[in-house]
């Protein structure tokens, strides 16, 4: 089976969704507004939500070819789901993105922008760059924390190696072992940026600012996440 479908368009914004029906909708909406002088799809994975996200986004593909909805079938997970809609994706540029608007839909034309401008494989919005951060101080403080720990000890090539948000071109994306990458949860961020340097892909960073979620509940645990991570770092730094 191949990965990718041919080029229809000239963006592909990957988003999963699990039990995102207060967000997703919003998201798409501004999302269409910032990308309007765009040749773009948006493509949502759900992830078998049970709180009428999949009926509000059967509602919204069916109004607009632009809105590519698919179910992820079971085994479950986030890593899954984006790597289902990447094997949709019909652009030359693909951007991920989660659906809670801490990716702060409004830059996805500076990172695509300077994709392109500065000729790069990879552009990683970094909460950690200047006029980068967060809402939640203190999330804030042990997350750039972890990520020098990664930098330093571990060898990894950005300032926000678990950001999430992320524009990549398709054909550097190609280069990478997908199969391996878009495994579990967040920690696919980690191998991304990880298999890209060892591929001397060339990146970039461009400033996003997280806000708090305003709608639905977070499926992050920052202890657990940190553990989990560490462990991927562990095995990228020394076993791969």
């Amino acid at each position: 089976m191949k990965i990718f479908m041919p080029y229809s368009s000239s963006i592909s914004i990957i988003i999963p969704t699990y039990n995102e029906k207060q967000n997703i909708g919003r998201l798409i909406d501004v999302l269409i507004k910032e990308l309007s002088t765009e040749d773009f799809e948006i493509i949502v994975v759900d992830d078998l939500s049970t709180d009428g996200t999949i009926q509000l986004m059967e509602k919204k593909a069916a109004g607009n070819e632009r809105i590519k909805f698919y179910q992820n079938p079971p085994p479950r997970g986030l890593s899954r789901s984006i790597l289902m809609g990447l094997r949709q994706a019909k652009s030359g540029i693909i951007v991920g993105m989660d659906a809670d608007f801490n990716h702060d839909p409004k830059i996805i034309r500076n990172l695509v922008a300077k994709l392109r401008k500065e000729n790069l494989d990879l552009v990683i919005a970094s909460r950690f760059i200047e006029n980068g951060g967060m809402d939640d101080k203190l999330r804030y403080f042990f997350t750039k924390l972890f990520n020098l720990l990664l930098k330093i000890f571990f060898a990894f090539p950005s300032t926000d190696n678990a950001s999430g948000y992320y524009a990549i071109k398709t054909k550097s994306l190609k280069k990478l072992p997908l199969d391996q990458v878009f495994v579990g949860y967040g920690e696919y961020h980690l191998r991304l940026v990880y298999f890209a340097k060892k591929l001397n892909f060339k990146m970039g960073e461009f400033p996003v600012f997280y806000q708090k979620r305003r709608y639905g509940a977070s499926k992050s645990k920052l202890l657990s996440m940190c553990f989990s991570y560490l462990k991927v770092a562990f095995q990228l730094r020394f076993q791969s």
